[in-house]
C-alpha cells in the first residue's frame, strides 16, 4: 500500500472518530468491515463514543470542580466543543486542558465565575508537577541574626502560580466559602506532594510579583510597603507575611 495512501485513510479514520475537519470522514465505513452484529458506521460510533468519553474523563480530572459545576452533561458536551474547537496538539493528555480556562471564558460568558474556576483548577494541576525545591523555613529564619534581616534574599519556588479570579470562582470551588478579600486573586502553590491554594488580597499580590520576577530583599519589602504606612506598620507587615511565607514554603532558600 502507498505510504500516501495510507495517510489518506488514517486521516479518514480520525476524522470520523474525532469529528475534526482533517480528512474525508464520509471515506472511513469503507475502510471498517461490518457484519451482522454492527455495521461499520456502528463499529466506528463505539470509537467516536469512547473518543469523548475519553476526552471528558481526561478534562474532568483536571477540573473536576468546574465539572461538578456544569454537571455531567453539560461538561460533556462543553468538553468536546472545546477540543473540536481548539485540538490539543500535544502528545500527552497532560497538557489537554490548558487552554481550556480561556475557552470557558469565551463560550460561557454567562457564568464568568466558571472561567475564574477554570484558571484555578489549572494552576492547582500546573504545580504539581514543577520542579522540588528546598523552602526557607522557618526555623532558619529564627536563626537568622536580626541585624541580618534586612539584607536576606526573598525569592518564591517555582511551584506556585498567581491566579486571577473573583471571590465568586473561589466560592465555586470552596462550596460556597465566603472570602473577605481577593482583590488580589488567588495564590496556589505545592508544598512537598500537597497542593495549596488560598486568596490574596491586592497589596500582597504587588509584593508577591516583585519575589517571583526576581531575588529581592526583606528591606526592599519594607521599603515598598512603606507607601501610605509608618515604618513600624510596614515592617510589622512585611514580617507577618515572611512568617506566613516560610510556613507555607513558599519562599526559596537562598543556601
Amino acid at each position: 500500500m502507498p505510504l500516501d495512501d495510507l495517510a489518506g485513510q488514517q486521516r479518514a479514520l480520525f476524522a470520523r472518530i474525532t469529528g475534526l475537519p482533517v480528512g474525508d470522514a464520509a471515506r472511513a465505513a469503507s475502510l471498517v468491515i461490518g457484519d451482522a452484529r454492527a455495521s461499520a458506521d456502528e463499529r466506528l460510533q463505539v470509537h467516536a463514543t469512547m473518543y469523548r468519553l475519553r476526552i471528558a474523563e481526561a478534562l474532568e480530572s483536571q477540573f473536576p470542580q468546574v465539572a461538578r459545576a456544569l454537571g455531567a452533561g453539560d461538561f460533556g458536551r462543553a468538553s468536546f466543543a472545546f477540543v473540536s474547537e481548539v485540538p490539543s496538539r500535544h502528545p500527552s493528555l497532560r497538557e489537554l486542558g490548558r487552554a481550556f480556562p480561556g475557552w470557558l471564558a469565551r463560550a460561557r460568558p454567562d457564568r464568568p465565575a466558571l472561567a475564574g474556576l477554570a484558571r484555578l483548577e489549572w494552576a492547582r494541576a500546573d504545580v504539581f508537577d514543577l520542579v522540588d525545591e528546598q523552602p526557607l523555613t522557618v526555623e532558619a529564619l529564627r536563626a537568622l541574626p536580626a541585624e541580618r534581616f534586612a539584607d536576606l534574599p526573598l525569592r518564591l519556588i517555582e511551584a506556585h502560580r498567581r491566579v486571577d479570579l473573583d471571590a465568586a470562582a473561589l466560592a465555586l470551588c470552596e462550596d460556597g466559602r465566603e472570602w473577605p478579600d481577593a482583590t488580589g486573586g488567588a495564590l496556589v502553590w505545592r508544598r512537598e506532594i500537597t497542593v495549596h491554594h488560598r486568596a490574596l488580597d491586592a497589596s500582597e499580590r504587588t509584593v508577591l510579583d516583585t519575589l517571583a520576577r526576581a531575588t529581592t530583599t526583606f528591606g526592599a519589602v519594607c521599603e515598598q510597603l512603606a507607601e501610605g504606612r509608618t515604618d513600624e506598620q510596614a515592617a510589622a507587615q512585611a514580617f507577618a507575611w515572611l512568617s506566613a511565607w516560610a510556613t507555607d514554603g513558599l519562599l526559596l532558600d537562598p543556601g
